[in-house]
């Protein structure tokens, strides 16, 4: 793979000769092209390639600074092109030879001191503008660096002209990046020293390739080796005339390099903010979404328009009554004590992120990589926006018994020849007893981990729990899609019964506590938590079957 092919076909280069090449199909017979000297490398191989492949023209290319220019100018180039002087006598005999028919002669080098005798020559070589089908000889000629816009005038007189400033854009970048086989891996530190490489690098193909075969971490932080990079080079300062600044998103943007050697740090440093703040403030207000969306029925209590929730900046308040605009701070306020230790640190360096960058200000490679770490290893934390999106359709679902602690939810669950999950299982898992002090936020995560893994496979589960408050069944079935199927079953007997079978709950009084609070949470399971195409199966009134007699 030829990698200078491969720049000049992306969609800014190509755009550039592909406007070279639609002059010259309108038969035009001089253009002048203004690019940095030294000439961007594969330019007029670029040019050469395009006119042959889509014209059938010839193209040569002429470094006239090599030539003696006070020879008179078609001489010069009819005998470039193998044509005897003796048969050029005037510029319209050049622009007519027929051994000239349908070649593109690509010219650089003009002196400075041969403007006007060239700008005459273009000048009339531009009006024996050719009505014929077969044209040619066209020139296309490289504007010298270093005139003024007066002598840019002298020389390409009316001829049109075309610029490559600006062509190489961020996603021409991103394109080249992947086309040479350097994707970046999908985790934290590899997203972000992609983007900074591509950040830094812009328009440059030699950076972006340099840095490209760096470490993650120096890709990250690219100053230390640029810096030695810059004590080694002899760049002149940056312009564009030299081919070390050109136009990145609509900015000037110094070559690497060069922006180093001249003392412009911050310049880089905006850049390498501007590529950390594109990855880690989407990857902070994710983890934000998600923590909001995981804790939203409790949230949702907390704030609404019945009860907003106040901010204060300075002497200002604001009111906020959607849960889902709370920001990391809010969060830490009203929800932190119902959150695992797990997703209060992801919490935290999520909001250490966003206040990193947000005020702004550069995180180093080891925090990045750090957080990644943490990440990874709590990933099943982040649901995303789009629950079982690669869960497959075959008719599963997701049943969720609904009743008092005691009330034959176990046994009913054992009976169904369906997988089952339960809480209590769980539980004992992390303790003997089956008790579990504090914050259960853990326990139900757990919960819908299992269940998610079974649901993915295309069976059914049961979820066995008390699910008598509406945000726990809520927050349970939030993980299966809306064309899932989800079936309430309401599971409870007679006191006596539930005392005579309590068990380790017996003198706890928990038996009895939750028989006097489901009658009134019922109601809402009862009718589906107002949710469409949730069935509901009472097995109240349908004889339940006692657990003693089994």
């Amino acid at each position: 793979m030829d990698r200078l092919h491969v720049w000049w076909d992306l969609p800014g280069p190509a755009s550039v000769i592909g406007k070279i090449v639609q002059s010259v199909e309108n038969r035009e017979r001089v253009l002048c092209l203004a690019a940095p000297d030294p000439r961007p490398s594969g330019l007029t191989g670029a040019i050469g390639r395009k006119l042959r492949g889509e014209l059938s023209l010839e193209c040569a290319t002429l470094d006239v600074s090599r030539e003696d220019q006070t020879q008179p100018i078609p001489h010069l180039l009819a005998g470039a092109l193998g044509i005897s002087a003796v048969e050029i006598g005037s510029v319209g005999e050049f622009a007519s030879h027929p051994s000239l028919a349908d070649q593109v002669l690509v010219v650089d080098g003009i002196g400075r001191d041969s403007l006007r005798r060239w700008g005459l020559f273009l000048r009339q070589l531009h009006l024996s503008r050719s009505e014929e089908i077969v044209v040619g000889p066209i020139l296309i000629v490289l504007l010298p660096a270093g005139l003024t816009r007066e002598e840019t005038t002298v020389l390409r007189g009316s001829a049109r002209s075309l610029t490559t400033q600006g062509a190489v854009g961020r996603y021409d970048a991103i394109s080249y990046a992947a086309q040479i086989g350097t994707r970046p891996s999908a985790d934290l530190a590899s997203r972000v020293g992609h983007a900074t490489t591509i950040e830094v690098a812009a328009w440059s193909r030699e950076v972006l390739e340099r840095m490209l075969a760096w470490e993650v971490s120096d890709q990250i932080d690219p100053l230390p080796l640029l810096e030695r990079a810059a004590v080694a080079s002899e760049v002149r300062f940056p312009c564009w005339e030299n081919g070390l600044v050109d136009y990145w998103e609509d900015e000037p943007a110094a070559h690497a390099i060069g922006a180093i050697k001249y003392g412009m740090h911050e310049h880089l440093r905006r850049r390498m903010w501007s590529a950390q703040a594109g990855v880690l403030l989407p990857f902070a207000y994710r983890i934000l979404r998600s923590l909001i969306g995981r804790h939203k029925e409790y949230l949702a209590k907390l704030v609404s328009p019945e009860k907003p929730w106040m901010k204060k900046y300075g002497s200002r308040e604001v009111a906020v009554t959607d849960y889902r605009k709370l920001e990391f701070y809010d969060l830490q306020q009203l929800a932190d004590g119902v959150m695992s230790p797990e997703e209060r640190e992801l919490r935290r360096v999520a909001q250490f992120m966003r206040n990193k960058v947000a005020h702004p200000d550069l995180l180093n490679p080891d925090q990045i990589s750090k957080i990644s770490d943490y990440y990874e290893a709590h990933r099943d934390l982040i649901e995303g926006d789009v629950p079982g999106w690669n869960w497959p359709r075959c008719g599963q679902t997701m049943i969720l018994t609904v009743g008092p602690s005691g009330g034959g939810k176990s046994t009913w669950s054992s009976e169904q020849g369906v997988e089952i999950v339960s809480s209590d299982e769980i539980r004992r898992e992390i303790s003997a007893d089956g008790e579990t002090p504090g914050s259960q936020a853990g326990i139900f995560h757990r919960v819908r981990i299992a269940s998610s893994k079974i649901m993915e496979d295309g069976r059914d589960v049961i979820v066995d729990a008390m699910h008598i408050e509406a945000e726990h069944r809520l927050r349970q079935i939030s993980i299966a899609p809306a064309d899932m199927g989800i079936k309430y079953v309401i599971i409870d007997r007679p006191l006596s019964e539930k005392l005579r079978d309590a068990g380790w709950r017996s003198g706890r009084g928990i038996i009895e506590k939750y028989h006097e609070l489901f009658p009134d949470k019922v109601a809402a399971a009862l009718n589906g938590d107002d949710r469409p195409g949730v069935d509901v199966l009472d097995l109240r009134t349908q004889g339940a079957v006692d657990p003693a007699a089994t």
